[in-house]
């Protein structure tokens, strides 16, 4: 089968994944109905499960632990001076190289890595994230489905399809994006283009009380636009056919900056850095990356191109040339990732001991912070200390219940014998993602392992009564066993 064929087929599975019952037909209408109800919270929650799912299963999430932990603490500092504080956002990054990002149901906000490279500095991209955090508080998502004929089935299948091939043909993907919408963005121009400019200006005042200056929202999308016309790039710069532009949206942006906003900063180290782990993780030839940053003259040389050139090096199998860059780094900044990256030259130069004695006092200096500590629990695993990793797990979910922290704790259960808990932390793993029915299945898998006393063997039960009730009422299935 070839790629295109491949890919066809993979959309085909999307549409009957999205397009799947998901409630009673007593209570909803079918998803794909186009006169479907007004949507209910319920239900696009589903919507967005389901949405986020599919999404997960087609294309590559970034894994990276610190680049991950940025998005999501710069977004949810952005949404907490949002309309609704108080609402759940879901916070990710894909490997798309185009640039772009997507708000789609249920607040879910997914970000290109192309869009983190080609952003300058942190007020660009936080301008993006405030701009889709915007879409969402002013349901403007929710509005387009229940006001067009186009099913949500039929408008999510499309998009994810198009980031799907562009995540393989950034060309091909964007075009599958326009030939696909093309018609509901005829049909709703007017109300799209009124989407826009609401979410600049409301997102221009959720940057000022972020306190980031909100230049960044304007001037980024004027370089899109001045690009995307001198270049003739329009393949690549996928935002600007998801997000319609002109030079009066950029000037009426403009406009709402007040003066005072100047003093506003623009840019964080924090941001740099994670630009430049993006940089390298989505490299496929860490070397060149390597021969350009060391051809750079010495006074075009600083701490944020070291740490690029550092992370090359790793990535270039190269981790002795990169020890030395980060400990020269280490003296002239207390950042903890320029740390946990000298954590990772020593693990991948084999010297574990180095290692651990950094992550035993980051753990200290950033206790249940979680580029450390799940980096110090899987070194305590590879170092067969896995009741210290268990521990260390354990205290994380107090305070942060993610699938990663899930996943190392399974992993620390596992290596110290403990099946049971393993699977019981590998249902928690799936839950969070969506996948009760996988769920359901390891809490049937740990009930079967032997000996399980009386108080695991309840819980264990209990736990699943519980997932098999959410998974017949979001079925509508009441004979599910």
């Amino acid at each position: 089968m070839s790629d295109t064929g491949f890919l066809l087929h993979r959309l085909l599975l999307i549409v009957l994944l999205i397009s799947l019952p998901l409630y009673s037909r007593a209570e909803l209408p079918v998803l794909g109905d186009p006169t479907q109800q007004e949507l209910t919270p319920y239900r696009e929650y589903m919507i967005g499960r389901n949405f986020y799912r599919s999404l997960k299963a087609s294309v590559p999430f970034v894994n990276d632990l610190e680049i991950n932990d940025y998005i999501k603490n710069l977004g949810q500092r952005l949404a907490s001076y949002s309309d609704q504080p108080d609402k759940k956002f879901h916070f990710f990054v894909i490997k798309v190289p185009s640039i772009n990002a997507f708000a789609g149901p249920d607040a879910y906000i997914g970000i290109h890595t192309g869009l983190i490279i080609a952003a300058s500095n942190e007020s660009e991209l936080a301008g993006v994230l405030s701009h889709e955090i915007s879409h969402v508080t002013q349901r403007h998502l929710a509005r387009a489905m229940t006001e067009s004929n186009t099913s949500p089935a039929a408008m999510f299948a499309s998009i994810l399809a198009g980031i799907l091939l562009a995540s393989k043909n950034p060309q091909a993907g964007a075009a599958l994006i326009y030939g696909g919408q093309a018609a509901m963005l005829q049909s709703q121009i007017n109300f799209t283009r009124a989407n826009e400019h609401e979410a600049d200006r409301i997102g221009i005042g959720v940057l000022r009380d972020a306190g980031i200056n909100p230049q960044g929202m304007a001037s980024f999308f004027e370089t899109l636009l001045q690009q995307s016309e001198r270049n003739n790039v329009m393949a690549q710069m996928e935002y600007l056919r998801t997000h319609p532009l002109s030079t009066t949206r950029i000037a009426e942006a403009k406009s709402r900056i007040a003066a005072e906003d100047s003093t506003l900063p623009s840019d964080s180290l924090d941001f740099q850095l994670a630009r430049a782990r993006t940089l390298v993780n989505t490299s496929n030839n860490p070397a060149e990356i390597i021969d350009q940053l060391k051809a750079l003259p010495g006074d075009q040389r600083n701490l944020v191109s070291d740490y690029t050139l550092g992370l090359a090096y790793i990535g270039d199998d190269q981790a002795d040339k990169a020890i030395p860059l980060f400990r020269r780094l280490q003296k002239s900044s207390s950042h903890p990732w320029i740390q946990l990256a000298l954590v990772d030259a020593f693990y991948h130069n084999h010297q574990k001991q180095a290692a651990l004695t950094i992550l035993q006092n980051l753990n200290s200096l950033y206790p249940n912070y979680l580029p450390v500590s799940i980096r110090y629990a899987r070194l305590l695993i590879d170092l067969h200390k896995s009741d210290q990793a268990i521990r260390l797990m354990n205290l994380q979910l107090r305070s942060q219940k993610q699938t990663v922290v899930y996943a190392t704790l399974a992993k620390a259960y596992f290596s110290s014998g403990q099946s049971s808990l393993a699977m019981e932390a590998t249902s928690y793993e799936y839950e969070l993602d969506g996948y009760l029915n996988l769920a359901a299945q390891q809490l049937k898998n740990a009930l079967k392992q032997e000996p399980l006393d009386i108080t695991t063997r309840q819980r264990l039960e209990s736990r699943l009564e519980k997932i098999n009730q959410q998974i017949n009422h979001e079925t509508g299935d009441e004979d599910h066993d």
